[in-house]
């Protein structure tokens, strides 16, 4: 683009480009940040207190330590729903004309 300069470069030519790059690492940290279970529990176990409860140490919790299989099923389902409905959203984004 003749007389552009580099933010208007940046953001008119770069970033549309980048667009589907961009959603797929935003897909991946999403689906990641929500379903985050391993390193928590293994480093602190969602304590000290509540501090560090994230959907699925409260959905094991639940299952495994409070007996409530059924509401932690329900849980599990809402959660894939989230994250399902997060992706689509992101997907959508990406995927509109500038």
């Amino acid at each position: 683009m003749d007389g552009a300069g580099p933010v208007r470069e940046f953001r008119s030519i770069t970033v549309p480009l980048l667009r589907p790059e961009i959603a797929v690492a935003l897909s991946i940290t999403v689906i990641a940040a929500l379903s985050s279970f391993d390193l928590i529990y293994i480093t602190t176990g969602g304590g000290p207190g509540n501090a560090t409860v994230v959907p699925g140490i409260l959905i094991y919790r639940l299952a495994f330590g409070g007996g409530a299989v059924g509401l932690a099923s329900a849980l599990a389902v809402v959660l894939t729903a989230v994250i399902s409905v997060a992706v689509l959203v992101i997907n959508r984004l990406a995927k509109e004309a500038p």
